[in-house]
């Protein structure tokens, strides 16, 4: 029987909630060294990170480099809230924007308990944005799950100039996802031993 993606997402999350602190640091590293020489991020004149939360790839790592290399750092910012869907419903994705990031000075505990800018100051997006963003499981192909939320998707729909970059630990990557039509594929998905594109 085929697997659902609740249980993909549940059983793949569970695994990286395993991850000691410190392989989470090193693997964390390698994998943004890795980011710094992809075109994506090369070109961008802003670069749209995450705080990571319950073992994510510390995508923060990139801030001092990006701004080092003149570009623009952003996080996101939830506006509101997905709403989840119902038995009559099919719900409906909550709204995010990304705004300055300027410093662990600017930061305050958001919506999640994820930690947001204080920022008034938000992005508009050009083709010169690469938005380095998390999920839950990837595939080889950049098949994406991500954590049920539909916050990158609502945005890149919106946003389709915008060059995506995803990260993830190698046991984070599966051969294959039921994926659905609104499961947006990042252009890469970068793990310790790997770059897909």
């Amino acid at each position: 029987m085929e697997r659902t993606k609740k249980e993909i997402r549940k059983e793949i999350l569970r695994q990286r909630r395993a991850l000691d602190e410190e392989t989470v640091a090193l693997a964390s590293q390698v994998i943004c060294r890795k980011v710094l020489n992809i075109d994506a991020y090369e070109e961008a004149e802003n670069v749209c990170l995450y705080m990571p939360i319950n073992n994510e790839v510390d995508a923060m790592l990139l801030a001092d480099a990006a701004k080092a290399d003149g570009k623009n750092v952003w996080i996101p910012k939830v506006i509101t809230k997905t709403v989840k869907a119902s038995a009559d419903d099919k719900g409906q994705a909550g709204e995010m924007r990304f705004n300055a990031y300027t410093g662990e000075d600017c930061i305050e505990t958001g919506a999640y308990d994820i930690r947001e800018s204080t920022s008034d100051v938000f992005l508009e997006p050009n083709d010169k944005t690469v938005i380095i963003m998390p999920g839950a499981v990837f595939t080889p192909w950049r098949d994406r799950i991500g954590y049920g939320g539909g916050y990158y998707d609502k945005f890149l729909d919106e946003n389709p100039q915008c060059k995506t970059i995803a990260l993830c630990f190698d046991l984070q990557i599966v051969d294959e996802l039921p994926a659905e039509a609104h499961d947006k594929k990042p252009d890469y998905v970068v793990s310790e031993t790997g770059i897909y594109r």
